[in-house]
């Protein structure tokens, strides 16, 4: 059957899977490898801790509905943050993901106090961007909350977003994007 368009600019005479009726290739179509649905959130909330149990960093949630439960998900989060060691010890901070309410992925990053610099009376401080990711099945077509959290595993203080602190104007953004990809 030859493909028209019709006057009202519909088409017909596509076969299943090719163009949907919003006029976009459907997901169906799509080979496999292919990005098909993103959602992204970033913060430049400043925060603290110096608890040593996992807790949600501020606004760095966000929420995604798979088109398909084979799809596979790619979870990547840039988290900006500054442990502050104490005077010739070690720091080291806890970065997760939670998917829900279970953990997918997380990292720690550690910090060590040489005394090699004037820091080094009051504790030293080490900025750095945590990157934490995880690849999935996504297993269902229900909504998904993705959640990042921090934890101090040893030091004085962890700080989220440090440059902002008390509006600061470095800017600093920590972010979390979900690339579905077909499978």
């Amino acid at each position: 059957m030859p493909i028209a368009i019709n006057g009202s600019g519909t088409l017909t005479g596509i076969s299943t899977g090719g163009i949907s009726d919003t006029k976009a290739i459907a997901t169906a179509a799509q080979p496999a490898g292919t990005v098909v649905k993103t959602s992204y959130v970033s913060t430049a909330t400043f925060s603290t801790t110096t608890s040593t149990s996992y807790v949600d960093i501020t606004n760095l949630t966000v929420n995604h509905t798979p088109l398909s439960s084979s799809n596979k998900l790619l979870i990547v989060a840039h988290i900006q943050n500054l442990v502050i060691v104490n005077p010739g010890y070690e720091g080291s901070i806890g970065l997760n993901i939670l998917k829900d309410s279970t953990e997918i992925a997380g990292i720690e990053l550690r910090s060590k106090d040489y005394g090699y610099t004037s820091l080094s009376v009051s504790g030293m401080r080490n900025c750095t961007t945590g990157i934490v990711d995880a690849f999935i099945t996504a297993g269902t077509t229900n909504q998904i909350t993705f959640k990042c959290q921090n934890k101090m595993i040893n030091g004085a203080l962890i700080e989220i977003n440090p440059g902002n602190q008390g509006g600061g104007t470095d800017s600093d953004q920590s972010s979390i994007i979900i690339y579905e990809i077909v499978a």
